[in-house]
Formats: structure tokens, C-alpha cells, sequence
């Protein structure tokens, strides 16, 4: 499994957090410690460890700058992170065979001059013991820097990660993930956080939809039958999601869609199946609509309208 960590690191000393600047910006500290020896043996927490090494060099350079400031001015300012967005603001949704691209946008303001910020994505309850999974960005392998410094003296950053299901991910992928992130400036504080948002991965789902016969004679049974799936990414292939709740929505055929009954999806060898049946009295469009949950995006069909004659 790739851990997006081809970027050689350069040190492995520990980054000064500035706590006043984690305050200013609403983010918690996040500890720079060493890995566990067995984090340490994975290619998550060697990508942890370039990160910490590449923040660690931004400080060392603030720390060797000339002062140009005046001691005043150092020791009454602090690097703020702000407007910090995972995909402007959605969940990021991956099937099973495309490479989906997510994207970290963020601000930095606090001070004039900007040593470097960069962002990862990573996934586990904790750093030391209980990384799972943990990825660099383009930018950072690239040695590229994601941050463009803009009229009014903040530096406005992005930072892309490219997530190949059939490489990099597993069904337990599928969840919260959380944000590293770290900003060095000549301010007298700077913010290193290993929890700056927690966001959500979360395995593509699809849901189909059929109305049928079609058309139909008043007073005749209509079936509606649907199937929700979603993306595995052990397999590889779309499965049935079961025991899952199900909206069936109707219309008229210039009306708007609401939900007339809620059902779980079907097991076994009828896994993600749901099928109702409705009275044949007029023209009408029938869909149904599944609401998504932490792991599994919401997802409605397209309607299938019948014609009753």
C-alpha cells in the first residue's frame, strides 16, 4: 500500500510549537514526539517523520533569519491559521478504480515573511501507537511550496492529495481522517497542529432505480425496485450495502418529490435490495433516496416515471 512517502527527510529534531498561536487560531497542539519503534517500521510513520523534519528546517531558518523586526513588534504578534477547507467543504467520496484528487486550502496571516507550511492527511486514533494511515502532499513530495502570498500580506495555501483505491486504500480507510498541519513565520509563535480538522473519506456509493411495468393499467401493481451499493476497497468492486434505510419518494408528473415510506436494504444474496409496490391510479414518478452515513455518501436515483393508463 502507498504512503505517498518518496520525500527524503532531512532532520528528525523536534518543532518549538507556539501555544499562543494555537489559542489565537482555534487549532489544538499537536505534539512533535518520535514514533513508536513499531509506528516506526511502517511507511506512514516515515512520511510523519519528513513532515516533522520539514517543519523542523522551517524553524531552524526563522531561527538563523536576521532580526529585522523590532522586538516589539515579534513579541506582540502570532502565526494565526484560518478558513482551513477540505474540498470546499465536502466529504471526499472514492470508487473503486478512479484516483480522486483532495484538496487542503488554508490561510496563514501573523507575519511578513513566510519559512513554510505544509499540510498532510492522516488517519488512526493517535500518532504514536495508532497511525493507520498517513499521506504527504503533492506540494511536499514535490518540494514545491503550496502557499502564494497575496495583496494584503497573508499567504493563502493548497496543498493536493492524489488517493488511488486500488493502491492506498482498505475498507477501514473509510471515516474520519484528520489534517497535520504546520505554518512558520517571523512572528513570534507559529502553529504546528496534528489535529487542524478532522474530515471524512468515504467509499462512492451508487443507488439505482426502476418502476415497472410500465406502462400500466389503473388499478394494476407497480414495483419499484432499487439497489444501493457502495465502492469496496478490498475487492475492488461495488457491493450491496445491507440493512441500510431507504426513502421511497413519489411525485406527480409536475409535482415535487416527498417521501411516502422508509425501509432497510435487503441481505444475503438480496444485499442493498429494496423493493415496494404501489396501486396503479395515475401518472407518477417514483425514486428512492438514501441519507449517506460516516463512512458512505448520500446518494439519490433518478426517478422512473409511469404512465397509467
Amino acid at each position: 500500500m502507498s504512503q505517498h512517502s518518496r520525500r527524503k527527510w532531512t532532520s528528525g529534531k523536534k518543532v518549538t510549537l507556539g501555544v499562543s498561536a494555537l489559542a489565537a487560531s482555534g487549532l489544538a497542539v499537536g505534539l512533535l514526539v518520535t514514533p513508536s519503534a513499531t509506528a516506526g517500521e511502517t511507511g506512514a510513520a516515515e512520511a510523519l517523520k519528513q513532515i516533522r523534519a520539514a517543519a523542523a528546517d522551517a524553524s531552524e531558518a526563522k531561527a538563523a533569519a536576521p532580526k529585522a523586526r523590532t522586538l516589539a513588534a515579534s513579541t506582540a504578534d502570532a502565526t494565526v491559521v484560518s478558513g482551513i477547507t477540505v474540498n470546499g467543504g465536502k466529504s471526499a467520496r472514492v470508487g473503486t478504480t478512479n484516483t480522486q484528487t483532495v484538496t487542503v486550502k488554508w490561510t496563514v496571516s501573523g507575519g511578513s515573511t513566510l519559512y513554510g507550511s505544509n499540510a498532510a492527511i492522516w488517519r488512526g486514533t493517535d500518532q504514536d501507537s495508532g497511525l493507520k494511515q498517513y499521506m504527504l502532499s503533492e506540494q511536499f513530495e514535490a518540494d514545491t511550496d503550496p502557499c502564494v502570498q497575496s495583496a494584503d500580506g497573508t499567504f493563502n495555501c493548497t496543498a493536493t492529495f492524489k488517493i488511488d483505491p486500488q493502491s492506498d486504500l482498505t475498507n477501514e480507510d473509510a471515516g474520519a481522517w484528520k489534517i497535520e498541519l504546520y505554518a512558520i513565520t517571523d512572528a513570534a509563535t507559529d502553529v504546528d497542529t496534528d489535529n487542524a480538522m478532522t474530515w471524512h473519506l468515504k467509499r462512492w456509493s451508487r443507488l439505482s432505480n426502476n418502476a415497472a411495468p410500465e406502462p400500466v393499467a389503473k388499478g394494476q401493481t407497480i414495483t419499484i425496485t432499487g439497489k444501493l451499493e457502495r465502492a469496496n476497497w478490498d475487492t475492488h468492486k461495488y457491493a450491496g450495502y445491507t440493512q441500510q434505510t431507504v426513502r421511497l419518494q413519489e411525485r406527480s408528473l409536475t409535482g415535487s418529490y416527498a417521501t411516502t415510506s422508509s425501509h432497510l436494504t435487503g441481505t444475503g444474496s438480496l444485499a442493498g435490495v429494496e423493493k415496494q409496490t404501489r396501486t396503479a391510479t395515475s401518472d407518477r414518478c417514483y425514486r428512492y433516496k438514501f441519507e449517506g452515513t460516516s463512512t458512505t455518501p448520500p446518494v439519490t436515483a433518478t426517478g422512473d416515471c409511469v404512465d397509467v393508463r
